[in-house]
């Protein structure tokens, strides 16, 4: 009887030692999927080496700058940073930082998270904001907050939908995020065939853009700007005015002035990288040259909305 209760004792003993040796192995799957599911890790200032890697080829293949990636302090710094199986965004931050400083460049920005220095803000890309409405019976207007991915097609559609509009009305305040290729298609489809868009500068190529003979045609278009709008939108403005003449009138005091345009990179741990990549111009003309048809607003009420349609109103 001592020896069967013994046993059962036993029994209760590895049967319990089973059921924390479950629970552990629930608890630790549970905190595994909690990391991977909301990126805890990430949100600090480790990299691993495969990670900067990536990074610093993503700088490189694109960077504008090329001549200070054979810089011997820059090449020496790299090294140093891959060499390690480990190292942090603020190693690789600096890295970036010391090439900028060699090269002049005021465009490339490396952000990132790290809760241990309080960095929790880190993003550069902003949302797209699409807008689109009906003045009245002959006038669209249309917000673009960012030439972002699909851009161009919301664009078309909401210009294809429109039906009997004279005048056009481009709303890109504050727009200063874009991809080089929206930019481009947008223009396409509001300049008549053979117009030249513009050309661009890469670090080791050079590219010429120009519109197909499929374009939409208004009275007039009007674009606003303001001083928080770059590169895409003066891009955009200017080639529109330079090719299209008195049917364009650009309303704003002042803009960024980026001739400088970028690419914009994000990684899973919570790092964003905005890297100087081409320079572009239209017919020889960039962002300073933009600034001439902006002097007529120079005393021009021009703080909201209401004032700029208050402008479009007197033009029409």
């Amino acid at each position: 009887m001592k020896i069967l209760k013994d046993k059962t004792a036993i029994g209760n003993r590895t049967v319990a030692v089973k059921r924390k040796r479950s629970m552990l192995f629930v608890f630790t799957v549970l905190v595994f999927f909690v990391v991977y599911r909301f990126s805890l890790f990430s949100y600090f200032g480790f990299v691993i080496a495969s990670d900067a890697k990536n990074i610093i080829r993503d700088f490189e293949r694109s960077y504008l700058y090329s001549h200070v990636l054979m810089n011997r302090e820059y090449i020496d710094f790299k090294n140093s940073i891959l060499n390690k199986p480990i190292t942090s965004k603020e190693e690789i931050s600096s890295l970036i930082n010391h090439s900028k400083k060699l090269s002049g460049d005021n465009v490339t920005n490396f952000s990132y998270a790290n809760l241990a220095q309080g960095k929790v803000k880190y993003s550069l890309y902003k949302k797209m904001e699409f807008e689109k409405r009906k003045i009245d019976d002959n006038t669209l207007y249309i917000r673009l907050t960012n030439f972002g991915e699909n851009a161009e097609d919301k664009f078309y559609k909401a210009i294809e939908k429109a039906k009997n509009i004279d005048y056009l009305i481009l709303d890109l305040r504050g727009n200063h995020i874009y991809s080089l290729d929206e930019v481009i298609k947008i223009a396409d489809d509001l300049l008549p065939g053979n117009s030249t868009i513009a050309a661009v500068e890469f670090a080791n190529s050079k590219h010429q853009y120009s519109s197909d003979n499929f374009f939409y045609e208004f009275k007039k278009i009007f674009v606003f700007l303001n001083q928080e709008s770059g590169c895409g939108s003066e891009m955009l403005a200017l080639t529109l005015k330079e090719n299209l003449k008195d049917n364009v009138e650009i309303i704003a005091k002042d803009t960024m002035g980026m001739n400088i345009g970028q690419i914009y990179k994000t990684y899973y741990n919570k790092i964003n990288f905005s890297i100087a990549s081409f320079r572009w111009n239209v017919k020889g003309q960039n962002s300073k040259d933009l600034a001439k048809h902006l002097v007529k607003y120079k005393n021009t009420e021009l703080k909201n909305l209401e004032d700029y349609m208050a402008v479009v109103e007197t033009l029409k």
